[in-house]
């Protein structure tokens, strides 16, 4: 038995003729959108573009058929900026086969109705294949996807220029600070007297002791400590006692974060940790370097080890991180203002909070704007937007480990001080162990 089939003829459909064709042509964006009911058989409301009921919603700002709501993405993310043969007269109707007519008239038409690009996702909205960066590694975890440099996110959302202004306030601070902070302590100047992100010391051992007085060597920092946090936007404008409880609790937090940086630009050794008058504790007192080494009497090794297993968790949890991530200048003034303002309302002896409804209303809405001007800091830096949520949880990951350190450390200044082995000035004292601090 045989069978034949017969071939429809190939027709042309004129854009400018609105009758119905015998032969429906088949949809690619219908058929991305899923199958839908004839639009005599439904009841709701129409798509604005085409006129069809079936398979509508809220898509880009208008009432929309998923078919155009596909069309006027691929449109706008491919930038195909389709052209019209016809003068822009071509005539959507609500037929089977209006949308397409002309892609240019339809594109026009999606504007008008009121889509609006702004409403596209930059993550959510991307079609097609994306693009992998070679790898001689076939596993998918060594090649990620990437978003096209075409839609960058800059285009995609406006970013709060204020916000960023304010960061880089908080970062010109802790620059002016830091540098004056290297000054005081020894480091030259560099060759042109400019301001330093970050501590420069001599890539060697050289002029490094064992310390064997922790209170001398963070005198310094602590003193310019209240200069730093009285030109953080918003502490001034907070109550006294609480500004008082906030530079106490977040003092060693601050230090920590300094050496940190110290000892991530030095050169590297396991079992040494640097603080930034070229000081070190040392955890483990085999392979040490020869420079280090001469200093250890048995004295300063007594020290040294009641100290060790502080020394080993700076070094784990604080250097290590630092020399990871290498963050840069605007990274690190993030972390500290975050710190700072830690929004607490605990209640003192009397019954009353320290922090009142404005205090915490004030460091709220900073905390916010530093985020937001973090934010805007990768944007501007052209970070992947894949990465870019990725780099601010490894950044806000180091205040786990500056906060772990920072409490204890002020149980080994207790210990310190209690046993004598090392003297605290009176300012010094007051504000590491303040009357509002934060055990």
């Amino acid at each position: 038995m045989s069978c034949c089939y017969y071939r429809q003829p190939m027709t042309y459909l004129d854009p400018m003729d609105t009758s119905s064709p015998e032969f429906p042509m088949h949809d690619t964006e219908d058929e991305e959108a899923g199958p839908s009911m004839k639009s005599n058989e439904e009841e709701g409301p129409s798509c604005l573009v085409c006129g069809r009921i079936a398979n509508t919603g809220h898509h880009y700002g208008v009432t929309a058929c998923l078919g155009c709501k596909t069309f006027f993405r691929r449109v706008v993310l491919q930038k195909n900026s389709p052209k019209c043969k016809y003068k822009n007269q071509c005539k959507l109707e609500k037929t089977e086969n209006a949308k397409r007519l002309c892609r240019s008239c339809r594109y026009q038409k999606c504007l008008n109705v009121g889509m609006t690009e702004d409403a596209l996702h930059p993550c959510r909205d991307v079609i097609g294949r994306r693009a992998r960066q070679p790898s001689s590694d076939s596993s998918p975890i060594s090649s990620p996807p990437s978003i096209s440099p075409q839609l960058s996110i800059c285009k995609m959302m406006s970013l709060c220029e204020g916000d960023y202004e304010l960061l880089q306030t908080i970062t010109d601070t802790d620059t002016d600070i830091r540098t004056r902070t290297a000054h005081i302590l020894g480091e030259p100047l560099n060759e042109e007297g400019h301001q330093i992100h970050f501590y420069s010391p001599p890539p060697d051992y050289s002029n490094v002791s064992v310390n064997h007085g922790i209170g001398p060597s963070l005198k310094v920092d602590i003193i310019l400590l209240k200069e730093w946090v009285s030109r953080i936007p918003g502490y001034p404008e907070l109550s006294e006692r609480f500004q008082e409880h906030l530079m106490s609790r977040f003092c060693l937090r601050y230090t920590v974060i300094e050496h940190g940086l110290f000892t991530a630009q030095m050169p590297y050794h396991k079992n040494v940790w640097f603080l930034s008058d070229r000081t070190c504790l040392v955890s483990e007192f085999e392979d040490l370097p020869k420079e280090i080494k001469c200093h250890l009497t048995p004295k300063v090794i007594k020290e040294q080890k009641l100290l060790a297993p502080f020394t080993e968790m700076l070094i784990h949890d604080v250097a290590d991180p630092l020399r990871k991530l290498k963050p840069d200048s605007v990274e690190i003034a993030s972390v500290k203002t975050l710190m700072l303002l830690k929004p607490t309302c605990l209640k003192v002896v009397e019954g009353d909070y320290l922090a009142t409804q404005n205090d915490l209303k004030i460091i709220n809405e900073v905390r916010n704007r530093v985020l937001s001007g973090l934010f805007s800091h990768y944007v501007k830096k052209g970070l992947d937007p894949e990465a870019l949520p990725i780099r601010i949880s490894e950044i806000l990951e180091l205040t786990g480990g500056v906060e772990t350190c920072a409490n204890r450390a002020l149980e080994e200044m207790h210990l310190l001080r209690v046993f004598n082995l090392s003297a605290f000035d009176q300012y010094s004292e007051g504000v590491i162990f303040g009357l509002w601090r934060d055990y």
